[in-house]
């Protein structure tokens, strides 16, 4: 590859990473209002008695009886609105919560609503040790922000805000958690409103039931401008993050629909709506997951990430029903929330792997992979695991990894090494060659192919070797920087605890100005430095005199692009790349004290590799004459 196409691939990169830092800066994406309420607020709630259970006890409550039409409740009807009916067991005061825990969940539920406002996960924690929790939400309270909270109407309405009556059971595998509710339809008919959620002992995978029922077989009037109810999940999965920059923690959505992981191309800021059959729909992070099964009725799907409290960024799902066809009716979702792999994930396409007895669902293809370098990336999964057996720490495996594929390629980064210091012999003649035909570029083509064929040189197989390389390099880039197991594993104790996120020596009590960085971070500038080591090395001594400026920026630009790509990436990555440096610059200098030897049996004056002369002797290069 010439210094042209080099300078030219780096000032393209300069100028996307420039434009990447400068842009949201200069045009800062506006923020959306919040979506009107199409629906009236709900009324406020009965007072609770004096006396019963209530939620907050953790005690069995009595089941909310069914209210029979009657003048009374015709007269209490209300044109456009659905009014919450006195219970005769009062249901639990609004504040009032359950902790349950299952083998893998610790759950809260809010009596409110009947929502479920926590998921924290057992098996996982976060860097301070904390566990990681699911369900994330503004720290200040907001209207239509709750998790799992239900609305009758359209996405737009306003979400149930009155207490809820809890009934508890308990099963050998499984609990259910049944939140009940009397309402009064427009109409004046009334109906119970059951959230029902089913808990599963060791799966990451539950079921939420909303049953609507009357006694006397009549159907409640429940359709708001074509739908009955909305159901929420949101406003954000967790884990905890600082940003959203797609490098230490991402947020998108997809769903499978026709067979195929589709994406419903919503943007941070915007919302879409989905009115199509699908088997799930998923908000996806970095590492963990949220997906919706919904399994009989059909819903209008709405995503929606647009901020409605500052700050605060929203990835939000909202599922849309049609109006009630029957006095009873009872819609089946299942959720899973947990981690995004995909071992676990495929447990659910076979009824034998799950106690839920679920099957066909793909949930595992909610985790990606490249079509063409994914079978790569998953066999280096593989040998990275070996080593991690053998030494139980991913930092020593990602060394040891990166050494198998330099051996691998040494062969191939020999020959490349050969090409380059031959054309760097022919430089003199071409530029001869350049001089004496730069009116006659037809001739001047033709003169240097000959003296290709000539001097028996290739042009590209300088290029051709490291091209061969390009698919290893991204396949480990796809890997170090996703791979789950990495998430939370120490390299060295004080300074990489995370092979996952980046490492840090020094927090800065501010953000610098454009790049936004709030750490120093030693691993990224180890990099820089042995990349450009590195290339010193890798270069012929005759390029800084050829090349003048562009030898200069190739050698000192290059490692600083890089610099700004890599600095907030996982230290992992990081730490791989820095790796190959390394490397990359013994394997130069064995390959030159090879040359070295080759060419002075041969009896021929070498072309040296800078850093290969020795020290205070000048080095040497061949003219071709």
């Amino acid at each position: 590859m010439d210094r042209k196409t080099l300078l030219a691939v780096v000032i393209s990169v300069v100028i996307i990473v420039a434009g990447m830092l400068i842009t949201p800066l200069i045009s800062p994406p506006k923020p959306l209002p919040a979506p009107a309420a199409a629906a009236p607020e709900q009324p406020a709630a009965p007072a609770a008695a004096a006396t019963g259970t209530t939620a907050a006890t953790g005690q069995t409550a009595a089941p909310a009886p069914v209210v029979k039409p009657g003048a009374a409740a015709v007269a209490a009807a209300v044109p456009g609105k659905v009014v919450p009916l006195p219970e005769s067991a009062p249901p639990a005061s609004q504040g009032d919560t359950v902790v349950r825990e299952t083998d893998l969940y610790a759950l809260t539920f809010a009596a409110e609503g009947g929502t479920l406002t926590s998921v924290k996960l057992k098996k996982f924690k976060n860097t301070d040790g904390s566990l990681v929790e699911m369900l994330l939400a503004p720290k200040t309270a907001t209207p239509n922000e709750m998790p799992f909270a239900l609305s009758f109407g359209d996405y737009t309405s306003d979400q149930l805000a009155v207490p809820f009556t809890l009934k508890e059971s308990s099963g050998t595998n499984q609990s259910t958690y049944d939140f009940s509710r009397t309402f009064l339809a427009p109409s004046g008919i009334p109906f119970t409103l059951h959230k029902t959620y089913v808990f599963y002992r060791s799966e990451y995978l539950f079921e939420l039931n909303v049953t609507i029922q009357n006694s006397v077989n009549d159907i409640p009037n429940l359709n708001f401008g074509g739908f009955a109810y909305t159901l929420t999940m949101g406003p954000q999965i967790g884990p905890h993050y600082v940003k959203l920059d797609g490098r230490q923690e991402l947020r998108t959505y997809a769903y499978w629909a026709d067979k195929k992981r589709q994406d419903p191309g919503v943007k941070m800021g915007s919302w879409k709506e989905l009115d199509k059959h699908f088997t799930w729909a998923a908000v996806v992070g970095k590492y963990f997951t949220a997906i919706v099964f919904p399994l009989e009725a059909s819903y209008k799907v709405i995503f929606d990430s647009r901020q409605l409290v500052p700050g605060f960024d929203r990835s939000t799902i909202a599922f849309e029903r049609s109006p009630l066809q029957s006095a009873a009716s009872t819609d089946k979702f299942r959720f899973y929330l947990g981690p995004m792999k995909k071992e676990i994930l495929a447990r659910y396409n076979d009824p034998s792997k799950n106690q839920l007895g679920s099957s066909g669902l793909d949930a595992d293809q909610v985790v990606t992979s490249s079509i063409l370098i994914g079978w790569l990336a998953t066999l280096m999964k593989y040998v990275l695991d070996f080593f991690y057996t053998l030494i139980p720490n991913y930092g020593i495996a990602i060394i040891l990894l990166t050494i198998v594929t330099k051996l691998i390629f040494l062969p191939l980064t020999f020959s490349s090494s050969e090409s380059m210091a031959k054309m760097a012999a022919l430089n003199p003649k071409m530029a001869e060659i350049r001089a004496r035909l730069k009116d006659k570029p037809d001739k001047m083509n033709q003169e240097i192919a000959a003296l290709y064929k000539r001097e028996k040189v290739n042009p590209l197989s300088g290029c051709l070797p490291l091209l061969l390389q390009m698919p290893v390099f991204f396949a480990l880039y796809n890997l170090l920087n996703n791979y789950f197991e990495l998430r939370g594993a120490l390299f060295i104790p004080g300074w990489i605890p995370d092979l996952s996120a980046p490492e840090s020596i020094l927090t800065l009590p501010f953000a610098i100005p454009l790049v936004g960085w709030t750490a120093v971070r030693a691993l990224p500038l180890l990099m820089v430095a042995s990349q450009i080591i590195s290339s010193r090395f890798t270069q012929p001594s005759s390029a800084p005199q050829q090349g003048g400026a562009q030898a200069k920026l190739m050698m000192y630009a290059l490692p600083i692009v890089f610099l700004f790509i890599l600095y907030d990436m996982p230290s992992g990555l990081v730490l791989y790349w820095t790796i190959q440096n390394v490397l990359s610059t013994a394997q130069q200098m064995y390959i030159n004290n090879l040359r070295k030897k080759k060419e002075a049996q041969s009896g021929e004056t070498p072309v040296y590799v800078k850093g290969s002369a020795k020290p205070g002797a000048k080095a040497l290069e061949k003219t071709g004459k």
